[in-house]
Order: C-alpha cells, then sequence, then structure tokens
C-alpha cells in the first residue's frame, strides 16, 4: 500500500465485501459515465489484483479497475469520488498500476468525447490520443482511444485485439437493448455496451430469431423485426441446423422425461440448433429456463463439436468469463466435416470454383475477379483450393516467390463456420511456407480480403502497410540487436524501416510479443524464461504431430493454432510467458529426444473439472485423465501454448548430453524444468538445422 497526502493506495482483497460493495456503489453513481458493470467483475478483478482503490482514513474514494490483455493494461473504470476530485486521485491511481505492470507495453482507455475538458483530463494523466471510433450504444457516441506509453520497443498498435467474440442474443435481450436505457428491465442487458466489452464481442442474431418472431403478436413483429435488423445476422446451413435440432430435442426428452415440451422450449431448441449451426460459441439470454434447464443436457451431448462448443449463459457471466471465453473462442478449432482437408493446385478449368469466392460485399465485380485470375496465372502464380474431404472448396490463395519475398495476390476463405480457423491455418502455413524457402517476408496484397480474413491476419501478427500486410521472416536466433538487423533486411523489401532496436533484458511479454511477430525469430538476450516440459509419445502424437502414426490426427488438433497440455500442479514451477522444449519419452524404446517448441501463453490452475470443461476442445486428454493427472488435491494446471514449431530433425536425448558437455541443464526431466538460454538455443539450432 502507498501513502499520498491525503489518501492511500492499495490493491483492494477479494475477502473485502465492505469495500468492494463499497467501490460497487461508486460505479453505479458513475455508470453514464463510465459504463455499467456487473457485481461479480469487481469480485473477479479483486480475486485477480485488478481492482485498485484509493482510501481516506477507511472510506475508499474512488479506483481503478483494469484487465490485462495482448501486452498491456485496458483501463476498464477509472472512478473518483465527486467531492474529492481535484487533489490528484486518478493520477496516484494511474501511476501505481502503470508502476505495477510496467514490463508491458502501457496503458489503454477508451472514453466518450462528450464530456467536459476530457483531452485535458487525459493529457495530464500522461495520455496521448490514438484514434477516433463510436461506441455500440444506442446513440453511437464520438468516442477516443487514450494510451499511456511505457517505451517498451513494440510493433503493434496499442489497439489490435484478438478476434471479436461474435456473440448470438436471443429476443429478451434485444428488447433490452433497443428499449430506453433507463427502462428497469432494460438496465440488466447495458453491461453488454460495458467498457469491459468494448470492441471485445460482436452481438449477432441467428434464424433462430426468425422462428421467436414468429410466435409474437403481429402487431409487434413489424416493430421487432426493425430492432433486430441492427445486428448482423449469422446464418448457418439449413439442413445442419435440422439435424442439430433433433439431435438436441431427442437429447432432452430422453434425458428429461418430465419435462413439458412447450412451444417456448421448441424455440429454445432452434435457438440453440440454429447458434450451433451457424458456428457460434456463445449463446446469450437471460431465459433461466433455457439455461438451467435445458443447457445442462445439451452440454452433455456428445461427438458433436458445434454443440460442445457452444455455452449458453447470461450476460452477467459472459463478462465474468469473457478473457476464458475469448481466448477458447476467438480461435475456435473445429472439425471439418468428413475429418480432412485437403490443399491442391488449381487447374486450368478451376476458374469457376475461384470465381465463387467474389468478395461482393467489398465491391469486387465478377469481371474484375475474372481478370486478376488470369492475370495471376499469366504471371506464374500457384494457385491452390483448399477443399474438405467430400470435395466442398472452402478457401483459394496463389503464392509467388520473387527474391527474398512470398507475395500472395489472391487469399478467399469461404463464408462457414470454420472461416476463422481456415484463415489463421493458412496464413501461418504461408510463414512456414516463407521461412523453409529462405525468404524473408510474406506480403499479401489482394485488395478484396473479407472481414474475416483481416481478422485473422491481425491476429495472427501480420502488419497492414497501405494497402497490403505483411509478415517478417526473422530466422535468427540471438540478442536483440541481431534480430533487429535480420528485421531491418526485411522491412527494406517493404521499404519500410527501420526495425525498432530490442536492448537487452527486454521484459518476457515484450520479447514474447516480438518472438510471436518475427517468428521464427529466437531472442536470447531477453527476461523471457526457457523450460523443458516431459510429455509422453500417446499424447504428443495428437497434441503435436509428433511421432506420426497411422491414424491422421483429429482436424481440430491439426489446425489450431492454440493447444492446452494438461499436467499436475504439483512440481514444477513454469513461468508465462514463457517458452517450452517439448521433450517426447514413453515409446517402445523409452528413448526421449526433443521434438519442438511453443510459446508458453498462460498458466491456468483450478478443478479438473472446471478446468476441462472451459478448455478440453484445445487437449487430447479426456476427462478421466485430466482427473488422473490431478491427484489427490483434485488441482491441475492447464498450460496453454501457441506458435508450435516441431523441429524437422529431432534432438535425441544423447545429444543434448553431449552438449552437456560445454552447457549447463538438467540430466532428467520429470516436472518442468527452467534450462539455461544457450542451452536451449544450441538444442533449437540443432532441431531445425535441416531448415537453415
Amino acid at each position: 500500500m502507498s501513502s499520498g497526502e491525503e489518501f492511500t493506495l492499495g490493491y483492494v482483497a477479494a475477502s473485502n465485501d465492505r469495500t468492494i460493495e463499497l467501490l460497487i456503489d461508486q460505479g453505479n453513481r458513475a455508470s453514464r459515465t463510465l459504463g455499467l458493470l456487473p457485481r461479480a467483475v469487481y469480485y473477479e478483478a479483486a480475486a485477480e489484483d485488478r481492482l485498485l482503490a484509493a482510501w481516506q482514513g477507511n472510506e475508499p474514494v474512488g479506483y481503478a479497475l483494469f484487465r490485462l490483455s495482448r501486452g498491456r493494461v485496458a483501463l476498464t473504470h477509472l472512478c473518483v469520488r465527486e467531492d474529492v476530485r481535484g487533489r490528484g486521485i486518478a493520477h496516484r491511481l494511474v501511476n501505481e498500476v502503470s508502476a505495477r505492470h510496467r514490463a508491458r507495453l502501457g496503458l489503454l482507455a477508451k472514453c466518450r468525447d462528450d464530456y467536459p475538458d476530457i483531452a485535458l483530463i487525459w493529457q495530464a494523466l500522461g495520455f496521448s490520443a490514438l484514434s477516433k471510433t463510436r461506441g455500440r450504444g444506442r446513440d453511437r457516441a464520438s468516442m477516443t482511444y487514450w494510451w499511456r506509453d511505457h517505451d517498451h520497443p513494440h510493433l503493434y498498435s496499442a489497439l489490435d485485439e484478438p478476434t471479436a467474440l461474435p456473440v448470438a442474443i436471443d429476443l429478451n435481450i434485444i428488447r433490452d437493448l433497443c428499449a430506453t436505457p433507463d427502462a428497469t428491465r432494460s438496465r440488466r442487458s447495458q453491461v453488454l455496451y460495458s467498457p469491459e466489452l468494448a470492441d471485445r464481442i460482436e452481438l449477432v442474431t441467428t434464424g433462430g430469431l426468425d422462428r421467436e418472431l414468429e410466435a409474437q403478436p403481429e402487431e409487434r413483429r413489424v416493430q421487432l423485426r426493425r430492432e433486430a435488423a441492427r445486428f448482423p445476422r449469422r446464418p448457418g446451413p439449413e439442413k445442419a441446423a435440422a439435424e442439430l435440432f433433433d439431435v438436441i430435442r431427442e437429447a432432452v426428452t430422453t434425458q428429461l422425461p418430465d419435462l413439458k415440451v412447450d412451444q417456448t422450449d421448441i424455440g429454445d431448441i432452434w435457438q440453440i440448433a440454429e447458434a450451433a449451426a451457424a458456428g457460434l460459441t456463445i449463446l446469450l439470454t437471460w431465459d433461466d429456463r433455457l439455461r438451467q434447464i435445458i443447457a445442462p443436457v445439451v452440454r452433455q451431448i456428445e461427438g458433436i463439436p458445434e454443440i460442445a462448443n457452444l455455452r449458453i449463459i447470461d450476460p452477467d457471466h459472459l463478462v465474468i468469463r469473457l478473457d476464458e471465453i475469448t481466448h477458447s473462442s476467438e480461435y475456435q478449432p473445429r472439425t471439418i466435416e468428413g475429418g480432412g482437408f485437403s490443399v491442391e493446385l488449381a487447374g486450368a478449368d478451376s476458374e469457376p470454383e475461384l470465381i465463387s469466392f467474389l468478395e461482393e460485399s467489398k465491391g469486387e465485380k465478377r469481371g474484375h475477379l475474372r481478370d486478376g485470375l488470369r492475370e495471376i496465372a499469366r504471371s506464374g502464380h500457384e494457385r491452390l483450393i483448399v477443399r474438405t474431404s467430400e470435395g466442398k472448396p472452402i478457401a483459394c490463395f496463389s503464392r509467388l516467390q520473387e527474391d527474398d519475398l512470398l507475395r500472395v495476390s489472391l487469399f478467399r476463405v469461404g463464408a462457414q463456420p470454420v472461416a476463422e480457423t481456415i484463415a489463421r491455418y493458412l496464413l501461418w502455413s504461408l510463414r512456414r511456407s516463407a521461412a523453409q524457402a529462405g525468404v524473408k517476408a510474406v506480403e499479401i496484397d489482394d485488395r478484396y480480403l473479407s472481414e474475416v480474413v483481416i481478422r485473422a491476419a491481425s491476429h495472427e501478427s501480420y502488419q497492414r502497410i497501405g494497402q497490403r500486410w505483411y509478415s517478417w521472416i526473422v530466422d535468427t536466433v540471438g540478442p536483440g540487436a541481431e534480430i533487429t538487423a535480420t528485421a531491418n533486411e526485411a522491412y527494406r523489401i517493404a521499404k519500410v524501416g527501420p526495425a525498432p532496436l530490442l536492448a537487452p533484458h527486454l521484459p518476457a511479454v515484450t520479447a514474447a510479443q516480438y518472438e510471436r511477430t518475427w517468428w521464427p525469430a529466437k531472442i536470447t538476450d531477453s527476461d523471457l524464461p526457457y523450460f523443458v516440459v516431459a510429455i509422453q509419445q500417446r499424447w504428443s502424437s495428437d497434441l503435436l504431430g509428433v511421432p506420426a502414426v497411422l491414424t491422421p490426427r483429429p482436424d481440430e488438433l491439426a489446425l489450431a493454432r492454440e493447444l492446452v497440455y494438461y499436467r499436475s500442479s504439483r512440481g514444477g514451477r513454469l513461468q508465462a510467458p514463457g517458452r517450452i522444449l517439448w521433450c517426447v519419452s514413453g515409446g517402445p524404446s523409452g528413448l526421449r529426444s526433443f521434438v519442438g517448441t511453443s510459446l508458453l501463453d498462460a498458466i491456468d490452475t483450478d478443478t479438473p473439472d472446471a478446468l476441462y470443461s472451459r478448455l478440453s476442445h484445445y487437449g487430447v486428454f479426456r476427462l478421466s485423465h485430466v482427473r488422473e493427472a490431478a491427484g489427490d488435491d483434485n488441482k491441475v494446471q492447464a498450460l496453454r501454448v501457441s506458435n508450435t514449431e516441431i523441429f524437422p530433425t529431432p534432438v535425441s536425448w544423447r545429444s543434448y548430453l553431449g552438449l552437456l558437455g560445454s552447457l549447463s541443464g538438467p540430466r532428467g526431466v520429470i516436472a518442468p524444468v527452467k534450462i539455461p538460454t544457450a542451452t536451449f538455443e544450441a538444442i533449437y539450432k540443432l532441431g531445425t538445422s535441416n531448415r537453415r
């Protein structure tokens, strides 16, 4: 706790109900300017040391509530009681948060422009204006993003976010959001417009809404349709929705034989089926019967990923769990129907299929696309089509290597539930192809990229320069100065630069950001820690794809850019962000080898059932395996990893022991263990020697 002239600062403990309730009251009184937050958000922030309060004596007089996202601090609420304003409390709160999280890139806030002297207030707090936007409320108010930089070199705009999570809403929420905000009933749904959710979700409707509207009185139907039209529509295949409806209805009637399924229940089941068929992972509703009676039955349906990945919750719980839900849903690996996909060269007779990827919503004309396809063919580009196992084209792209540049003039992904998955997988594949070919950058110059592809490119650390998107291939392992020098070579290809100069001892958060963006760069003089994690062969075959087995890997793992590995919470001292070396053991020979590396993004510790319910679609464990890993204390760790890179040449344990003649490192691996940077570098260079 720190002291000021008239007040003290300190992080509020989750057990301090009195203080939290007083702060909730302060926030509610200022909700017209700050936006409404549910009570549970305050308690969640307190439990995670994200609620900093200012006290005058024993009374809290202000607070800062924030979240940690994408290497930065996002300031959700900055609130000071009106009678003590002008005494520097806000400044002290911001400075304390900034000092506590100095290793992050900076602080970001979003604020309406129509408050008196608001620009002067933010500037006095050390923020500068980044850009303008519009609020998502009824008045679409003008707003500004404000940024306070921590002076770390960084590549991202402070506004870069993971892909916005599409969230389906039912009719009762639409009624709330379209009513006057001060209306008693409306207030409960106004949390969906809160700063905690701003720009992180996209509210959408599905075909299930049409069925709800048909049940409304005719005089209300027109008005409700008009209100619903404010929200984008996410349709799903009608046949798929009908099949899912049959499955869900049968499960409900079988497991709840005493439930009298009425027309309202039928409508609710259609809502679930339509949302699942559209590839959505969240359905929001206030309907207690739907959430508490039908939803638990739906969660027990096995073998259908579209249903297994769908959560039916109320808006309050969306706010509480958004970080977890977003992480598991912003890139949701899905099984492509038929269990596989293929990439093949487009032939001379493939033009009709390629033209089917016309982006009319972007203003593209059929004749323009046809001419572009023919020009691409004449210039020597490979044109490729991605198909499901049934032969349906779901994506297409072109590529041409020109000296140190891999040029992509066509990149299209069809509208479908797996669009985000395919887009991210293909963007990652282009980076891998470029590294294998020894080129320094990937350039995408398709003028008509869909919003799905644009979001995926941003999430995959591509950078937009003018009308083109670039991925820099920085194939160097070494200190920051060497990494920067290699990056400058790539930047010169795009005629931009120079690249940021990386000083020694970059904070782990910043180093991880650079390693994602400048993949396959490995910064050896940063504060990013390195660990060896042992994984049994039976899990590594599915999770990592090594060693290969005769049966194909599930697509939801083969395509995944993020994965989860469950382990006991006992033993080992992992830190996130960090970097993992995977050590595989347990095969017929019992020999061990290092097979690849991943970025360690986060570590979640909880009960097996709680973690599995949130993250099961990421991993290869079944619930019984997760429970087994937990042991007697009923706790398990979920290691969230990304950017997994498999070595072309696995490094045998014998080769590793040979390195220990001149380097230090563990001679056995059971629990996760930290290793020196030089040892990681030596193993990595051995494993990737065939690529260089």
